[in-house]
C-alpha cells in the first residue's frame, strides 16, 4: 500500500471516529449524562429506609416502615413478602439496563414525562435516597422505562422492578383475614340466613347438631379452608359504610375447648359476592361466592352419608 493510500485510510478512520463521537454526544443530550450507560441507583437497604412513596396521577401509595419487621401501606398492614420483593427488585435493577433516550423530548413517548410518569421517592428521615420516574412497560413486558427525576436520560430496566411498582395500593395490602389450626377447634357454629347449626368434636369425631354424625372428610375440608382465609379484595370507604353486619346473612365462629372464639366471621351479601368482617378487625374484606360457600357451607354438605 502506498503512502497516499495509507493517508486516505487514515482520513476515513478519522472521519468515522468523529462521527461516532458526534452520535455519542447526541445520545447523551444537552442535560449531561453520567459516565455509565447503565441505570445506577445508590445502595438502598430495607432496614435503613423509612418509606417508599409511589405518586400516580390518580392516587398515592405510601409504604412506611413501622419497625424492623413490619411495614404498612397507606396505614394498613403490607402483604407478607411484598416489601422484600420490592427491595430485591431495586437491588436487581442494574443487571439488565439499556440507555434508550437522552433528551427530554423523548420523555412523553416513553411515558416518563411529568404528565404520565409515576414518581417514586425512597426516603430515609429527611433524605431522599432515590427519586425516580417510571413510565411505560416495554413491548415484551419484560421490564419498563425509568429515569432519575433530575436527569433526562431514559433507561429500559429489565427484571421485575416495573411490575412490582405497578401494584395498586390494595395489591400491596395483606389479604389474610384469618388463620386457624384445625387441632385448636372443638366447636364450629354456622348461620346461613334463618338456619343455624353447629359441629362438636368428641372422642370419636364430629357430631352435627342437629343431624347426628358428621362426615369427617367434609369437616376436615371445612377446617382446611380456615387454615388461611384470604380475601379477594377490600371494600372502599363508602362500601364499608353501607355494609350491614348487624343483620349479617351468614356467620361462622370457630371455638376452643373453653368456648372462647378462635375466629368469628360475619358475611354481608353483595351482587357479586360477600363483604366479610372478622371480630376485632375494622377492615371490611371482599370474598367471592364460592369462597363464602366453602367457609359457611350448608349443613347438608356435612352430613354423614
Amino acid at each position: 500500500m502506498t503512502a497516499a493510500q495509507l493517508a486516505r485510510v487514515a482520513m476515513v478512520l478519522g472521519a468515522l471516529l468523529l462521527l461516532w463521537g458526534a452520535v455519542s454526544l447526541a445520545r447523551r443530550g444537552s442535560g449531561g449524562m453520567s459516565d455509565s450507560d447503565r441505570f445506577l441507583l445508590p445502595p438502598i437497604v430495607r432496614d435503613s429506609t423509612d418509606s417508599v412513596i409511589i405518586l400516580r396521577p390518580a392516587d398515592t401509595t405510601r409504604l412506611a416502615r413501622r419497625d424492623s419487621a413490619a411495614w404498612t401501606v397507606n396505614g394498613h398492614p403490607v402483604a407478607k413478602g411484598a416489601v422484600a420483593e420490592l427491595f430485591a427488585a431495586l437491588g436487581d435493577s442494574t443487571r439488565r439496563t439499556e440507555l434508550v433516550g437522552a433528551r427530554s423530548a423523548s420523555h412523553a413517548g416513553f411515558g416518563v414525562d411529568s404528565t404520565k410518569g409515576v414518581r417514586i421517592r425512597i426516603v430515609r428521615g429527611d433524605s431522599t435516597l432515590a427519586d425516580l420516574v417510571q413510565g411505560n412497560r416495554d413491548p415484551a413486558l419484560d421490564g419498563g422505562y425509568f429515569r432519575v427525576a433530575a436527569d433526562s436520560a431514559v433507561y429500559l430496566v429489565g427484571g421485575s422492578l416495573a411490575q412490582v411498582l405497578e401494584k395498586s395500593s390494595d395489591e400491596w395490602r395483606d389479604r389474610q383475614i384469618a388463620g386457624v389450626s384445625a387441632d385448636s377447634v372443638v366447636r364450629i357454629e354456622i348461620t346461613r340466613g334463618k338456619r343455624s347449626y353447629r359441629l362438636d368434636r368428641d372422642s370419636t369425631g364430629w357430631k352435627l347438631i342437629p343431624g347426628g354424625r358428621a362426615d369427617s372428610a367434609a369437616v376436615a375440608e371445612l377446617l382446611g379452608g380456615y387454615r388461611q382465609v384470604d380475601a379477594a379484595g377490600f371494600a372502599s370507604e363508602a362500601q364499608a359504610d353501607s355494609a350491614n353486619f348487624a343483620r349479617a346473612e351468614r356467620r361462622a365462629a370457630l371455638l376452643r375447648a373453653d368456648g372462647s372464639p378462635l375466629v368469628t366471621l360475619t358475611f354481608d351479601s353483595t351482587a357479586n359476592g360477600f363483604w366479610v368482617k372478622a371480630a376485632g378487625d375494622s377492615v371490611v374484606y371482599r370474598v367471592d361466592t364460592w369462597s363464602a360457600d366453602q367457609l359457611v357451607p350448608a349443613d347438608s354438605a356435612l352430613k354423614e352419608q
